[in-house]
C-alpha cells in the first residue's frame, strides 16, 4: 500500500515538474519567436522606407514590449514555481511562490512599476536558486529533481540560475552599467548548465572498482 502511494506522489511529482518545464519551453520558444520575426521586420522596415527608424520605430518597440509582456510575466511565474520546488513540498511551495508574488505585487503597487516588482521578485527566486545550487554542490538530499546525478543537479541549478539572472538583464538593468558583465554572467551560468546537464557523464569522476580476489 505504501509503495502504491509512494509510486503515485512520484508519478505526480513527475508530472508536475513536466508541465512547469514544457510551460518554460513554450513561453521562451514564443519570446524568441516573436524576436526573430521583430528582427525580420525591422530588416524589411529599413529597407522598404529609409525613414522608419526615425518615424516608426519607437511605435514598434512600444507595440513589441505590449505582447512581450505577458510572455514575460508569465515566464517569470512558472520559474517562480519550478525555482522553489527544489526545496520545497508542493504545499509549502504554493505558499512560498504566492508569498513572492505577493511581495513583487505589493511592490508593483507601491512603486507603480511593473519593473521594480518583477525585479524583486526575481531577486527573490534568485536567491532561493543560489540556496539551491549550493546544497546541490554540497551533496545535501534536500533539492529534488527527475535527474539523477549530482553534476546533472548541478548543471540543472545553474542553468535555472542563469535564466533568472537573464531575466533580471532584461526587466532591470537595460540602462545599467553593469548590464553586459551581468548579461555575459548568465550567458556562462546557462551554457556551463547547458554542458553539464547533458555531458555530465564526460566529467564524471569514476573510481575503479577492485576485482575479487585481488
Amino acid at each position: 500500500m505504501h509503495e502504491v502511494e509512494a509510486m503515485e506522489r512520484s508519478a505526480l511529482r513527475r508530472n508536475w515538474d513536466f508541465g512547469l518545464a514544457l510551460a518554460t519551453v513554450i513561453l521562451l520558444g514564443s519570446l524568441g519567436i516573436q524576436s526573430f520575426l521583430g528582427a525580420l521586420y525591422v530588416w524589411w522596415a529599413q529597407r522598404s522606407n529609409p525613414a522608419w527608424e526615425q518615424l516608426g520605430y519607437s511605435d514598434f518597440v512600444s507595440r513589441m514590449n505590449a505582447i512581450a509582456a505577458p510572455q514575460i510575466v508569465l515566464l517569470v511565474v512558472v520559474m517562480g514555481l519550478c525555482v522553489p520546488k527544489r526545496l520545497f513540498s508542493r504545499k509549502v511551495l504554493v505558499a512560498v511562490s504566492g508569498a513572492m508574488l505577493a511581495v513583487g505585487l505589493a511592490v508593483w503597487l507601491a512603486t507603480a512599476s511593473l519593473a521594480t516588482g518583477l525585479t524583486v521578485y526575481l531577486a527573490l527566486a534568485g536567491l532561493i536558486q543560489v540556496a539551491v545550487v549550493a546544497l546541490t554542490v554540497a551533496g545535501t538530499r534536500a533539492p529534488s529533481y527527475i535527474t539523477e546525478g549530482r553534476l546533472t543537479k548541478t548543471g540543472s541549478g545553474l542553468l535555472h540560475l542563469g535564466f533568472i539572472v537573464f531575466g533580471l538583464v532584461v526587466v532591470a538593468m537595460q540602462d545599467s552599467a553593469f548590464m553586459l558583465p551581468v548579461f555575459w554572467t548568465a550567458t556562462v551560468l546557462m551554457l556551463g548548465g547547458t554542458v553539464l546537464s547533458f555531458y555530465a557523464d564526460r566529467f564524471a569522476v569514476r573510481h575503479p572498482v577492485a576485482k575479487g580476489g585481488e
